[in-house]
């Protein structure tokens, strides 16, 4: 008697086309950033963080940084993170600030404050933007992002980034909505007077520490 074969789990995958995504999740990607662009209620609670890591060569690739060496990347970093009121629509935000290797990025997470979630809702928006340069600089300018990804609960995301060389007009609505965005929050958080200040910091305690060692 044969052996019944064992059926074979069904695998699915999900392909993002983050250059000319569907009609339906630009309708839906427009939707949520209308949810996280009325002016900012923040609470008292409030985070403020720097800080100095070394990232090896899978999570320099996974930053976006291409030239990584074996001994590792060095990257920068400042992050502001602040509380939404309780009756707000959203949870929290987060701005983070980094450089690595003559690359500066930096990105603004929103979070939806959830009751009870059903497939499909929004978890989280996220804006970033990366250029040619040092944190400092990025931080006292208002880079528009070249990518915007909303994540859902029980379903994928929905990615829009700027794809050089490719007709991407029918999306200037979305993306001018994500830099005015950006540009709020930036306002709302103090980035441009608290970002260079923490970065200042970091660059005062190397370099008190190479002069310690010449010592």
């Amino acid at each position: 008697m044969a052996q019944e074969t064992a059926e074979q789990p069904k695998i699915q995958v999900n392909l993002l086309n983050s250059c000319h995504p569907a009609q339906a999740d630009v309708e839906e990607m427009t939707r949520a950033l209308a949810e996280v662009k009325a002016r900012p209620a923040f609470a008292a609670d409030f985070e403020i963080s720097r800080g100095r890591s070394t990232l090896n060569e899978a999570e320099a690739r996974a930053s976006g940084v291409t030239t990584a060496t074996s001994g590792g990347v060095r990257s920068e970093w400042v992050r502001l993170r602040r509380e939404f009121a309780e009756k707000s629509a959203l949870e929290s935000v987060q701005y983070s600030l980094s450089e690595q290797q003559g690359e500066a990025s930096e990105a603004l997470a929103v979070r939806l404050r959830q009751g009870k979630v059903q497939e499909g809702d929004v978890l989280q928006v996220l804006l970033t933007d990366s250029v040619s340069g040092s944190a400092a600089q990025l931080a006292k300018v208002d880079t528009p992002p070249d990518r915007i990804r909303i994540e859902r609960f029980g379903k994928s995301s929905i990615v829009l980034a700027r794809c050089v060389g490719m007709d991407q007009a029918a999306y200037e609505p979305v993306f001018r909505s994500a830099a005015e965005i950006f540009e709020q929050y930036r306002t709302a958080m103090a980035v441009k007077k608290t970002a260079p200040a923490e970065l200042e910091r970091l660059t005062g305690a190397k370099e008190s520490k190479a002069a310690a060692g010449n010592h």
